[in-house]
Order: C-alpha cells, then sequence, then structure tokens
C-alpha cells in the first residue's frame, strides 16, 4: 500500500510537468522558418533566441537554432544547441545526424571508455524516451492497471480474476521502471552536468588557478561532464577520463 502511494503521488507532477510545456507564437515560428528558407540565418536564430529567452523551452526550438548556426558555420554552437535538443529529445535521430555532422569540425578526437553491455543497454533503454514521453507512457501503464486491478476484484469468471492478478503485477512492475526513467530523464535535465567548451583553445589546469600546473590542451566544440566547482572555475571529466580544472567562462553548460 506504500508503495500505491508514492504512485498515487509521482503521478499528479508528470501530469503537471506533460501539461505545462508552453507553446511559442506559431506566427513568430513560421517567419524564423520563412528566414530560413531564404537563407536569412541570422534573422532566423535571432527569432528563436527570443522565445527561448522567454522561458518556451522545446528540442524542436534549439534543433532549428542549431541549424540556423550550423548554416551560418558557427558549429559550437550548433553543438550546443544540438546537444540541448537531445536532452529534452534523446531519440530524435535527426538531432543525433546533424549533431555528428557538426561535430566533424571538432579538432579533439577523444576515445570513449569502454562499458559493460549491460550498462550501455541500460542507457540506451533509459534514454530511449524524453521525460515527458515516459511519463505519458507511466500514465497509460497506470490506467491499464487500474483496469486489471478492476477485472481482479469484480470479474466473476476465475480465470479473469487470475489473468487480471498475474498482468496488473507485471504492469505495477512496469509503471514503477517507466516512472523511474522519468525521474531520471528530469533529474538529466534538472542538473546539467555536461557542457560545450566554447573558447578556440583551453589548457586545462591541475587546480582551479591560472598558476595551476597545465595538465593538457582542448579545443571548442568539446563535450565535457562538469564534476565539480569552485568560485569561477569548473572541474571538468573528459570521456576518456582525464580530468582538470577550466575557467567557467570558457565552457557553457549543456
Amino acid at each position: 500500500m506504500n508503495t500505491m502511494k508514492k504512485i498515487l503521488l509521482i503521478l499528479p507532477f508528470i501530469w503537471i510537468a506533460l501539461a505545462g510545456w508552453a507553446a511559442a507564437n506559431p506566427q513568430e515560428e513560421q517567419q524564423a522558418e520563412q528566414f530560413y528558407r531564404e537563407g536569412k540565418y541570422s534573422e532566423a536564430a535571432e527569432i528563436y533566441q527570443e522565445i527561448l529567452a522567454r522561458g518556451m523551452e522545446s528540442a524542436e526550438l534549439y534543433y532549428n537554432l542549431g541549424n540556423c548556426y550550423y548554416k551560418m558555420g558557427e558549429n559550437t554552437r550548433a553543438i550546443l544547441n544540438y546537444e540541448r535538443a537531445l536532452l529534452l529529445d534523446p531519440g530524435d535521430g535527426m538531432t543525433r545526424y546533424n549533431l555528428k555532422m557538426a561535430q566533424q569540425a571538432v579538432v579533439d578526437k577523444i576515445d570513449v571508455l569502454p562499458e559493460l553491455f549491460l550498462v550501455r543497454w541500460y542507457k540506451a533503454v533509459e534514454t530511449y524516451f524524453s521525460a515527458d514521453q515516459w511519463g505519458y507512457v507511466s500514465v497509460g501503464l497506470f490506467i491499464l492497471f487500474l483496469v486489471m486491478a478492476a477485472l481482479f476484484f469484480y470479474s466473476p469468471s476465475v480465470g479473469v480474476k487470475k489473468t487480471g492478478f498475474v498482468v496488473g503485477i507485471l504492469v505495477f512492475l512496469l509503471t514503477l521502471l517507466t516512472v523511474f526513467f522519468a525521474m531520471k530523464q528530469h533529474e538529466r535535465i534538472s542538473k546539467r552536468e555536461y557542457a560545450i567548451i566554447t573558447t578556440p583553445s583551453v589548457t586545462v589546469k591541475g587546480a582551479p588557478d591560472n598558476s595551476g600546473t597545465s595538465l593538457f590542451l582542448i579545443h571548442e566544440g568539446l563535450k565535457v561532464k562538469v564534476v565539480g566547482q569552485l568560485g569561477d572555475w569548473y572541474n571538468i571529466r573528459l570521456a576518456d577520463g582525464n580530468e582538470g580544472w577550466v575557467a567557467k567562462s570558457d565552457l557553457e553548460k549543456i
């Protein structure tokens, strides 16, 4: 019963999150799309930036803004916005393709540390849907669970009762799992652990100070994980496991 109460408490928040997304003014987006088709990428980007500045965040807006920057030859800004789009909608194949195209201009080619198959599989499943999409799935599964519970309690047939019980338990467990995935995806959006290097070249230091030992050199467009902060310095970790400190002004969080 305690678990049931937790689910009932969590689901309203998911519904609120799903209903809380604010759409941009269609006329503004149409104008931006018209500018883009005419090759006026700077004007289109300005409109998308204004929409985002009002808090109307969406994967589509970041994707369109990334396309504008890519067309203007600003690959680092394009990468940043494609990554932001994927943070909100990790399953978008077109955004992933465009991101790879933009990343071809990145100087640093980092070897990613190998992961266990189960870890890769889990991450692939967790990031298959966005937080909102997992929320929709969990709501749908919970409704199905209620249907199975009704069959179990009110059906006169023993066979139907057994089916309702078994399927209901399975669906309930899947509901818990999808709620967990939705929460993890929401946590990723809230924490913003990753960042893009925006300075042409950065010397990573061994301490959060300009006088610190120089460890290695990285370049703009590289994606790094922020693992700590001290004043105006970030402790970053690369995909190959190397760590160090860079000034806050040298990167921008995704």
